[in-house]
């Protein structure tokens, strides 16, 4: 078994977290900590929930699935609506909120990096292993931050080691934070074990380590993608298979709710596919928003039963008329991946937690990293490299999960990537940023934004009633209206990235403004 289970014990956290917070209360210089690995460790976990913080919840989703076709919001919040009809501006908060968020994980890390640095104390290997996580988590972080706004200040130092000159950095290029987050990332593969160790201090006690090789891997050849080096893609990836020669320790789940429903955490095939998740805490412990803002006010059992009560939700964010019109109804993805209440409307099933107690105390994992991706990149980058034959190979072992035929090589290099382009939404769609960051990647936001727009005009103009298979029973619906929601997102140039906050730019004069805010 080959894979991450992000362990985030809920006293740990809580231990950390209360740290820093009795930290910034009286001011206990940072050197008085880091005198053992214990310490180091509880750091960070400090970084681990910083990085929670940043993916529950609802802020993230806001600020990329819900930018593309995929979802619609229904719901009054004034700036969640902006982010969703793309009238958003630089003083919308969860752009602002985002920003914060991943910098606060930046600089957990970087102070943990140079604290260890400092340390002669430690063990070597330890301390090699815990900063190769910190690197990882800010190499992470950074990723989602060049991906949303482009160029963004790097900051690799804690800011008690910032010199005056520099206090308010300004954006560095595209290719210095690459160039930093690639050799990074690469030192990390070298560094971390294929199955997460345990660092046990002097008392006896262990601290598990979160960061796998495939993992790393997974998270380099992300941005191996974004840079378009398609070889290093290939090579990143060699751990999940040598040519078309898969490696029988990672693969996917036989079922696709398996990846996602909290009953089939341990079932081994899982374990080959999620390379990462961060865990939500125990109920009484952590409220996750992000099940409450998709759970329909109502849910049907398995067999076809109304179910009502304290799992119920608001229902806000659903998937689009455009993506859930787009499934082959034989698709296991649209079968497991989707309900249809008498709200009239289909919701997510991914996020929502079926076993939950209470709408706001749910334990839904947030999938960071999987096997389908790995699997998916490397179709992408044998395409790219004139390779049809291995770009349909790995095309098609996504497919026949999901119960789809095989498409052929003999398909040209613009349908390929469509398909290739097409078989992520299905795959990925509800998980976050894959379609935003996948659209701008290869430069077709604007475009397929526009026909979006476009299709949802032309239904909005008339009355409009669509039946649909419904994927509990596969029977057909009544007459529903479509869209779901009427709603237009009209992209232009300046939404290929987000705006800089304009709080931080008032702190930062240095902060030039993205083109078109």
């Amino acid at each position: 078994m080959k894979k991450i289970l992000f362990i985030l014990l809920a006293a740990f956290a809580l231990e950390s977290c209360d740290f820093l917070d009795e930290q910034s209360k009286t001011q206990i210089p940072l050197d008085a900590y880091f005198n053992n690995e214990e310490e180091a460790m509880l750091f960070l976990y400090g970084a681990y929930y910083q990085v929670r913080n940043t993916v529950f919840g609802t802020d993230f989703m806001y600020l990329t699935d819900t930018m593309t076709d995929n979802i619609d919001y229904s719901s009054t919040n004034v700036d969640r609506k902006a982010v969703t009809y793309l009238t958003l501006n630089p003083s919308n908060s969860i752009v602002k909120s985002i920003w914060g968020k991943l910098y606060t994980v930046i600089e957990q890390c970087n102070i943990l990096i140079d604290k260890l640095e400092k340390n002669p104390d430690l063990s070597p290997a330890n301390s090699d292993n815990i900063i190769a996580e910190a690197k990882f988590y800010r190499a992470w972080a950074y990723f989602q931050l060049v991906q949303l706004w482009g160029e963004v200040p790097l900051v690799t130092v804690p800011v008690y080691s910032v010199k005056e000159d520099n206090i308010r950095p300004a954006r560095s290029s595209l290719d210095a934070v690459y160039s930093l987050l690639i050799s990074d990332m690469e030192w990390v593969t070298t560094i971390v074990e294929e199955e997460p160790s345990v660092i046990t201090v002097t008392s006896g006690v262990g601290y598990p380590l979160t960061v796998s090789r495939a993992a790393a891997k997974t998270l380099l050849a992300q941005m191996y993608l974004v840079r378009k080096e398609y070889m290093n893609v290939i090579s990143t990836l060699d751990l999940f298979a040598d040519g078309t020669t898969l490696n029988e320790n990672y693969g996917l789940c036989s079922q696709y709710n398996y990846i996602f429903d909290t009953r089939y955490k341990e079932v081994e095939e899982r374990k080959k596919e999620v390379l990462m998740e961060i865990n939500a805490q125990a109920e009484d412990k952590f409220n996750n928003t992000w099940h409450r803002e998709v759970a329909p006010s109502e849910l049907k059992g398995a067999s076809g039963e109304t179910i009502q009560g304290a799992t119920s939700g608001y229902q806000s964010y659903t998937p689009s008329y455009d993506l859930f019109s787009s499934y082959d109804t034989n698709d296991m993805r649209y079968r497991q991946t989707y309900q249809i209440t008498s709200a009239n409307k289909p919701h997510f099933l991914k996020g929502y937690d079926i076993v939950a107690l209470n709408q706001n105390l749910a334990g839904p994992n947030f999938i960071m990293l999987r096997t389908a991706d790995a699997y998916l990149m490397l179709a992408e980058a044998y395409n790219e490299l004139g390779a049809p034959d291995k770009a349909v190979f790995f095309l098609n072992i996504v497919r026949q999960r999901a119960l789809l035929s095989g498409l052929d090589a003999s398909l040209g290099h613009d349908d390929l990537a469509d398909a290739i382009l097409q078989e992520r939404r299905w795959e990925f769609a509800g998980e976050g940023a894959y379609r935003l960051y996948d659209l701008r990647r290869t430069g077709r936001y604007i475009d397929v934004m526009t026909a979006f727009t476009a299709r949802v005009q032309e239904m909005s103009n008339e009355e409009m009633k669509q039946s649909f298979v419904n994927p509990q029973d596969g029977k057909k619906t009544p007459e529903l209206d479509v869209p779901f929601i009427k709603l237009s997102k009209n992209a232009q140039p300046k939404h290929l990235l987000l705006p800089i906050p304009a709080d931080e730019r008032i702190a930062n004069p240095n902060l030039t403004q993205n083109p078109g805010w």
